[in-house]
Parts: structure tokens; sequence; C-alpha cells
């Protein structure tokens, strides 16, 4: 497992790049915000073909580590060649970059489904999405050195960094341990059908990526322009937030087992959409809080937010049997980029129009659908044991 997690610190390390440096870059570089998120939306859009191609084939090869490997050299090749200074090159690595990292977690998320022991999955995506928010965070610290020598200097030092961090998963041999899926699974099991079940589940993703994947790139922008801090204190903030949401993450194990897996995620979700609600019923005594109090909110919300993308993964995996990992995270992966697609464009224009009183309300509400709709995921759970 510790191999795995090493590649887990890797993807925090190319998500870190993705999320705090990509699109500035590429906005310097072809001095338009415009074509900047054209290249970042063409390698999401490609994702949604890809991750459903790989899901299937590790699906029926079980190789998911070749493929795991392959998206690895692919990313880290594209990163290092975002560094140029030829635009043409720059482009098709822009696109490449944000295409292969969207991939990458479908055949991740399930090998680790299918090396994880009965019961131990909420523990090993626990770990999985900490190291991975951890090592964004500590990337975080070191992206503003190596942008101030220059834009090129950063994209060549982190994927050096993340290429040396890969290694350890280079001799993982889980493959040969896993047992084959179609063993002790009915023949029923071994096709994959979207149920009742799986059509809530992926409308419960749909608002959750829907409210997450549309206001966390906005949120340094909403700390730094309303709160009124500069924009170095705000991207500060939203890193220790990071850095709280991935401790959290490898507590969530432990808590599921204390809990419940079902109730720890709703009390999640609640928690989330009762922020954004608060906040938007409240904005203008919210902003005059005092910072302490803020700071409490944002811990919540970090607390909460670390809950929900751990038990996420094992909450998608389990709706199939071993058989179809590859599948479900595949269709999950279209869901989560529309989704967030979507939100980006729709929350950007209420930002635009009437600020972000009304852009938490919609957030609130993405996360409210996530929870009836996983609610009625479990009920549709008990209808087809009983």
């Amino acid at each position: 497992m510790i191999k795995l997690l090493s590649g887990s610190a890797s993807v925090g390390i190319i998500y870190g790049i993705f999320n705090f440096v990509l699109i500035p870059y590429l906005n310097g570089k072809f001095h338009s915000t415009a074509l900047a998120g054209n290249l970042v939306s063409a390698g999401m859009i490609i994702t949604i073909f890809t991750g459903m191609l790989i899901g299937y084939l590790g699906d029926r090869s079980k190789k998911y580590l070749a493929f795991i490997k392959g998206l690895f050299i692919i990313t880290i090749i594209s990163m290092f060649i975002l560094s140029t200074n030829n635009e043409i090159l720059l482009g098709i690595a822009a696109v490449v970059f944000t295409m292969s990292i969207f991939s990458l977690l479908t055949p991740y998320s399930a090998l680790v489904s299918n090396v994880s022991k009965p019961g131990r999955k909420d523990r090993n995506y626990g770990f999985m999405m900490g190291i991975m928010n951890i090592a964004t965070f500590l990337s975080s610290l070191f992206i503003g050195v190596t942008l101030s020598r220059s834009g090129e200097t950063a994209f060549v030092v982190f994927s050096i960094a993340a290429a040396v961090l890969v290694v350890p998963l280079f001799f993982y041999r889980a493959e040969s341990h896993i047992v084959d899926s179609a063993v002790g699974i009915k023949e029923e099991d071994l096709r994959f059908r979207v149920d009742r079940k799986i059509v809530c589940v992926m409308i419960s993703q749909f608002g959750l990526w829907f409210s997450m994947g549309g206001i966390l790139p906005y949120l340094t922008s909403f700390i730094s322009s309303d709160i009124g801090v500069s924009l170095g204190t705000a991207s500060s903030i939203m890193g220790i937030s990071t850095l709280v949401s991935g401790v959290t993450s490898l507590m969530t194990g432990t808590l599921s087992k204390t809990l419940g897996q079902k109730r720890l995620h709703i009390t999640a979700l609640s928690i989330l959409a009762g922020v954004f609600l608060s906040v938007s019923i409240f904005y203008s005594g919210f902003l005059g809080l005092d910072p302490f109090l803020m700071l409490i909110v944002l811990i919540l919300f970090s607390f909460a937010l670390g809950i929900v993308l751990a038990l996420n993964v094992t909450i998608v995996s389990d709706t199939v049997s071993l058989a179809n990992q590859g599948k479900i995270f595949g269709l999950n992966n279209i869901v989560m980029v529309l989704s967030q697609s979507l939100a980006l464009s729709l929350i950007g224009s209420l930002i635009s129009l009437s600020g972000y009183n009304l852009a938490f309300v919609f957030v609130a509400a993405g996360f409210a659908v996530a929870i009836v709709f996983f609610v009625m995921s479990t009920l549709c759970c008990r209808k087809t044991v009983s």
C-alpha cells in the first residue's frame, strides 16, 4: 500500500500544478484567458471518452496497473513539455496533460478497490485522498518559489518531483495478488447494467461535483475580493484548507467504523450544504465576522470536504461488483467532468452578475441534491436485498 500512496503523492503534485498554475500560465503564454480555458476544457471533454474506455479495458484485462503507469508517463512528459515556448507544442501538451490527469483516477480507484480487503475501502481511499490533498498543499508552498524564477521552471521542477515520487509504483506487483473478480460472483453481476441504484448514485455525484468543482476554483477570489485580504494570503488560506481536508481524509476510515459510512457521508454533505446556505443568507453578517470565527467556518468546511472526498470513492465503488470497477469509475468520470464544466460556467456567470451570494445558494442546492439521491440509492439497495 505504501507504493500506491507514493503514487497518490505524485497525483497530488500534478493536481497542484493543474489547480494553481496551469490556466494563469497558459493565459500569460497565449495572452488569452478564453484560449487557456478552451484548451483545458478540450482535455476534459476528451476524458469523457477515454475514461470510460480505459475503465472498460481495465475490467476486461485486469491490468489496471499497466494503464496507470502509461497515464503517469504521459502526464509527466506532457507536464514537462508545458515548459516549452513553442505555442503549438504548448497547446497540445495542455490538452494531453488535462486529459491524462482526469483519466488517471479511473484505473487508480479501480486498482485500490481490487487490492482492498473487505471492510478496508474507506480506510484505503481515505489514505489515498488524504495523501493527495497533503501533497497538493505542500506543492502550493513551493509553487510561489519556482514561479518567482519563471513559469517554465515550475513545470520542470514539479514534473521531476512527480516522476521521482511515482517510481515506487512502477515496482508494485499487486496484480499478481488480485483475486479474479469473476470468482465467487454471480453471472448476472459480471454484466454492467445501469440500474436504479447506479442512476441515483450518479445523480448524487452530479450534485456533489457540481457544487465542489463549481465553487472551489472561485473561493480564493472570494476570500480576496469580498473578505478583503491579499491574493497571496487568500491562496495561503485555501492551502491550509486543503491540508485540513487531507488530514481529515486520513481519519475517515476510523470515523466511518465508529459512526457508520452512510451516516457520516450524509452528515458531511449536510455540513457543506449548511455552510454555503448560511453564508448566503447571512452574507453581510458573515463578512463582518471576527477573523477567528471565519476560521472556524473554514475549518468546518474543510473537515466535511475531506470526509466527502474520501467516502465518495467507496460509495461509487460499492455500487457494482469487483468485475465492473473500471466501468463504474469511468461512468463516474463522465458525470464528474460534465457537472464541473456546467458548474464552472454557471457559477462564474452568477458571480459576474450578482456576486457570490446567489452562487452560494446554487452550491448549497447541489449538495442538497447529492444528499437526497444518496439516500434514495440506499433505499434502492434495501429493496434489492429484501
